[in-house]
C-alpha cells in the first residue's frame, strides 16, 4: 500500500539514512582527536557534567519530577551491583523490556482466557522456556561448584 500512495518513500529513506552515515562518519573523523581531549579532562569535574545531564534526561524522559526522585535510587542501586560484580547491561535491557513483557504476557492471557496452557504446549515457547530454565541453573552457585568437582575429578583419573 505503501508503495502505491507514495512510490518514492521507501526510496527517499534509503537516501536519507546513507547521507546521515557519511555525515555521521565525517563528524566522527573531523571530531575525534577533540574528543580524545575530552577524555583528558579530570574526573572531578567531568562526572558533574554527567550529572546534571542525566538529570536533564530524566526529566525530559517523561516531564515529571517523580523520574528525578527515582533516579537517585536506580543509580546507587546500580553502583552497588557494580561493586558486587553484578553486570548492567541485563539490567538495562530488563528495565527497557519489562512493560513491553508484561504487556504481551497479559494480551497472551486475555487471548487465552487466562489460560496458561498455550505457554506450555507451543512448540516456540516451550523452547524458549527450556532456554530460560536452563540459563538460571547454569549460572547458580550450586551447579558452578558441581561443574568444578566434575573438573576436578575428570582430571584426577586423566593423570
Amino acid at each position: 500500500m505503501l508503495q502505491v500512495v507514495q512510490p518514492t518513500f521507501v526510496l527517499e529513506v534509503t537516501a536519507i539514512l546513507l547521507m546521515a552515515a557519511v555525515a555521521m562518519y565525517i563528524i566522527g573523523i573531523l571530531l575525534a582527536k577533540q574528543v580524545i581531549k575530552l577524555l583528558r579532562v579530570p574526573p572531578a569535574l567531568f562526572m558533574p557534567v554527567v550529572a546534571v545531564l542525566c538529570l536533564i534526561g530524566s526529566y525530559a524522559l517523561g516531564m515529571k519530577v517523580f523520574n528525578l526522585w527515582l533516579m537517585v535510587p536506580v543509580g546507587i542501586l546500580t553502583y552497588y551491583f557494580t561493586e558486587m560484580g553484578y553486570p548492567v547491561p541485563p539490567l538495562v535491557i530488563g528495565v527497557i523490556l519489562g512493560p513491553m513483557a508484561d504487556e504481551n504476557l497479559r494480551r497472551a492471557l486475555m487471548v487465552s482466557q487466562g489460560s496458561l496452557v498455550p505457554f506450555f504446549t507451543r512448540p516456540v515457547s516451550l523452547i524458549l522456556l527450556v532456554i530460560i530454565i536452563l540459563t538460571v541453573v547454569t549460572s547458580t552457585r550450586t551447579y558452578k561448584n558441581f561443574r568444578e568437582k566434575r573438573k576436578a575429578l575428570k582430571a584426577g583419573k586423566t593423570t
